[in-house]
């Protein structure tokens, strides 16, 4: 069982494989004057690869970028119930598995009582959209300061 005396916050593939950057997105990165920012989109190509055989479109989930995100409040979480968890710590296929227990939650988020653990299942909005105006600013600014 995950405990701790603080409250955990995890973000799961539920909630960051449905926040995404498309095509369109890293066409702005490689567009944009500020090699900073023209590199983030070339770094970028290989998980926009890799991502074809998920979504059957060139496009990247924002995993890590998603959890830092809800971690610092530029997106607020959306259902995010406080539930126990445990990870799998066996020898078998599950190992290393984090399994959330979410048994009750089909009517709405409801927070088991005694959980320290926030399971955040989606985001009241889209990170992408956010992400690309940050970056995007923040590479003309650079610009500005002769970067």
């Amino acid at each position: 069982m995950v405990s701790a005396p603080w409250s955990v916050t995890i973000v799961p593939l539920d909630a960051t494989m449905t926040n995404v950057f498309e095509d369109s997105d890293r066409q702005k990165l490689l567009a944009a004057e500020a090699m900073f920012v023209r590199s983030l989109g070339q770094i970028l190509d290989p998980y926009f690869d890799y991502y074809v055989g998920e979504f059957g479109r060139r496009c990247s989930a924002l995993h890590d970028p998603l959890a830092v995100a809800i971690a610092i409040g530029a997106i607020a979480p959306g259902n995010a119930p406080r539930v126990p968890v445990t990870v799998d710590t066996s020898d078998g296929p599950g190992r290393g598995q984090t399994i959330c227990d979410l048994r009750g939650q089909r009517m709405g988020p409801t927070d088991k009582e005694g959980a320290t653990v926030r399971v955040v299942l989606d985001a009241q909005d889209q990170l992408g959209p956010v992400l690309i105006d940050h970056l995007l600013s923040f590479g003309r600014k650079l610009v500005d300061a002769g970067l």
